[in-house]
């Protein structure tokens, strides 16, 4: 499926593997297509590219996004059981990524985040209605204000997903080449903000950080062609953020 929105100068291509996409699917797709839109209208022209893959063993959707922007290709995905949920969430997240593209951190506020926020292991959110600049981000729909409120957790999770990566020979061997530790550090970070208020109340927030480093990888593994592509996002936030 092909289509142009010329409101937001957006080209789409929905493609299918593993199962066929009923016309309901594809009409609400469609309708949830807009919150990108929205976000590279300012753009002469993008190009989305989307792969929804079934896996039949077990029983889960894999939602796959390419945007070619000018100058810069973006990457996301995400798996559920249930199709509509993984679009949403991929959809959440690639707008997050163009949001930080397009917007940097402001450098103060990063600084006096990091002075408030500590790496803290013992850090508990509660389940209900939480509070904090974190849940308040959350909320808000701010992903740059969420990103500035954890920046004390960069190094810890930098150093865990290089350790993580070691266990995986093939990731391992595309460190610095096709696969980035800060283009996974921001994809742990994304998937973090849409899965916030989700987080077992009992897990500290960094084991909670750990616990989506491998997913988070095994996505990216997916793509070393579009990581080649895509500059780091994640290390621009750092170092905007620590100057």
């Amino acid at each position: 499926m092909q289509y142009s929105d010329d409101r937001y100068h957006l080209r789409v291509d929905i493609q299918a593997k593993g199962c066929e996409i009923p016309p309901d699917e594809r009409a609400r797709m469609q309708t949830i297509l807009p919150a990108l839109g929205e976000v590279v209208q300012d753009f002469p022209a993008s190009d989305l590219g989307i792969k929804v893959i079934h896996h039949a063993r077990s029983a889960t959707y894999h939602v796959e996004f390419k945007l070619k922007l000018p100058g810069r290709t973006l990457f996301t995905g995400e798996e559920d059981p249930y199709l509509d949920t993984a679009f949403q969430r991929a959809v959440n997240k690639l707008v997050r990524k163009v949001a930080v593209y397009k917007q940097q951190p402001e450098p103060d506020a990063a600084k006096v985040a990091e002075h408030r926020i500590a790496l803290d292991r013992a850090v508990v959110a509660p389940a209900d209605q939480p509070a904090g600049p974190i849940a308040e981000a959350v909320r808000n729909g701010d992903y740059r204000a969420f990103r500035t409120a954890l920046v004390g957790y960069e190094d810890w999770l930098r150093n865990r997903i290089g350790r993580w990566v070691q266990r995986y020979p093939e990731a391992d061997a595309q460190v610095g080449d096709g696969l980035k530790l800060g283009d996974l550090v921001e994809e742990v970070y994304l998937s973090a903000f849409e899965r916030f208020f989700q987080r077992p109340a009992e897990l500290r927030l960094s084991e909670w950080l750990d616990r989506l480093i491998d997913p988070s990888l095994k996505a990216l593994l997916r793509h070393p062609d579009e990581e080649r592509e895509n500059a780091s996002m994640a290390r621009t936030v750092r170092e905007t953020s620590l100057k």
